[in-house]
């Protein structure tokens, strides 16, 4: 237990320190790093009149009312913000893996999937995002009149920690088919375009398509789960669902990464 406490703080230690250089990086180009937020900001405008649309018609759908849709898409456009900004990182891995600079990486000492994926942080989306992402689930929690209590924050907060988790390791398996195929171009369009299901609450599609996205592809764990549980909508197998299938996409996400290993050939040999 000490030992992974020790490895624990090794490693935290050592993505604060990706978080730092990654952010002085940025920093040495600050026009571009000013002109990425407000780009992102433009986009903000166009997700917020998304949610002014739902506010103002103050509709209930299949038992959601718009306040507490908006905490869903508070909670869509913080994790899109958080993965955002380690998904130059995925960007990158398809080129690593064909271009050999993959190699470099392999002889570092440290875990090689904790230096692949989280080397680079980009600090331009996740701010407006996060700070938006907030506003909002704090607004419609409000209007929603739900409860606020310490065990309410805190399991909406595991939630998030545990979707932020499964986008993670859901996501970084579609960049692993590049340790086997040339082009992964329409894989990646096509995994962006599953995790955009999110942009709406899931109470808005059909039931089958509901069971398909918690259970099968667990992608409405990911924004839906955190709202759900505030407002003691989650039966207790759906609350250790939650909590199990990171978990499980971590396990099967790690046997992909090993075999990706062993099946990786040096391209600048």
């Amino acid at each position: 237990m000490k030992h992974l406490a020790k490895r624990l703080r090794y490693y935290l230690g050592l993505l604060g320190l990706f978080a730092k250089y990654s952010l002085m990086e940025q920093m040495a180009y600050r026009i571009n790093f000013i002109a990425g937020i407000a780009v992102e900001c433009g986009y903000m405008l166009i997700k917020l009149m998304y949610a002014v649309l739902i506010l103002r018609a103050g509709a209930e759908i299949n038992g959601l009312t718009a306040n507490e849709m908006l905490m869903c898409i508070g909670t869509y456009i913080m994790v899109t913000g958080v993965y955002m900004g380690i998904y130059p990182n995925y960007w990158a891995l398809p080129l690593s893996v064909r271009d050999g600079s993959l190699d470099m990486q392999l002889t570092k000492p440290v875990n090689t999937q904790f230096l692949v994926t989280l080397r680079k942080l980009d600090f331009g989306m996740p701010i407006p995002d996060v700070a938006c992402g907030l506003a909002l689930i704090v607004y419609g929690w409000q209007r929603a009149g739900l409860p606020a209590t310490p065990g309410a924050v805190a399991g909406f907060a595991v939630y998030c920690l545990a979707g932020w988790f499964l986008t993670y390791c859901l996501f970084l398996i579609p960049e692993l088919l590049s340790f086997w195929f040339v082009s992964t171009n329409g894989v990646q369009a096509l995994s962006s375009a599953v995790f955009d299901f999110n942009n709406t609450p899931m109470n808005l599609y059909p039931k089958w398509v509901q069971r398909l996205g918690i259970l099968i592809l667990p992608v409405f764990l990911i924004t839906n789960f955190p709202t759900l549980y505030v407002m003691g909508a989650l039966s207790p197998a759906m609350q250790v669902w939650g909590l199990a299938a990171p978990l499980v996409v971590f396990g099967i996400q790690r046997v992909i990464w090993r075999r990706a290993m062993r099946q990786y050939t040096s391209a600048s040999g």
